[in-house]
């Protein structure tokens, strides 16, 4: 049998990918800190995106009220990692929709209240359909609507296909990591959020 030894410089190189890959994860994949998107919010305020958040790490979700699957899961995980940094002053969430036809300001703060989060820290914003757009495209974020057919007192019915996914933005507006949001590990994203938390 032949017994194969790695010259000292292999092994070298081996750890240190490996030890990079491990820090990598949270580095800078995207600035978004030059942009600006006008929002409401569910309390009827404007909220200019992300420069209002500035300081704050950030995490962000993408829903709609109507959605029937995928949006409750995100808002579920999202709300777990609200109450376990219940902590953090410089914590923010926020959610998107990219429904704003059907997603009023109202509407939010009631979907807000039957989730039962709190609403001190986490912002569910809505907008104009351009602006919504842009900002989903600026963050990667793909979405498909189904065809329309309306009900008898001509309310329409729709459904959205979208991007699972969930936004971690530091205090400088730069995104540093995302997550499927339907299906991340909470502990993990708590995690990354107090990493970023301590440098800020």
């Amino acid at each position: 049998m032949i017994k194969l030894i790695q010259p000292i410089w292999f092994v070298t190189v081996v750890v240190s990918l490996v030890l990079l890959s491990g820090c990598d994860s949270l580095s800078v994949k995207k600035s978004i800190a030059d942009r600006e998107y006008s929002f409401t919010n569910q309390f009827g305020e404007g909220v200019l995106f992300p420069d209002q958040y500035s300081g704050n790490v950030i995490l962000v979700g993408y829903v709609y009220t109507h959605c029937p699957d995928i949006c409750p899961m995100i808002t579920y995980n999202m709300r777990d990692v609200q109450r376990a940094l219940a902590d953090e002053e410089n914590f923010k969430l926020v959610s998107i929709s990219f429904d704003p036809d059907r997603d009023t300001p109202e509407i939010l703060h009631d979907y807000a209240q039957n989730y039962r989060v709190s609403q001190d820290n986490w912002s569910f914003l809505t907008g104009q359909r351009s602006v919504v757009e842009q900002a989903l495209e600026t963050l990667e974020i793909q979405t498909v609507k189904t065809p329309t057919r309306f009900l008898e007192d001509n309310r329409p019915i729709y459904f959205i296909d979208h991007t699972d996914r969930v936004t971690l933005i530091d205090g400088e507006g730069n995104i540093r990591k995302t997550y499927h949001g339907s299906e991340f590990v909470i502990d993990d994203v708590v995690t990354d959020i107090r990493t970023l938390l301590s440098k800020n």
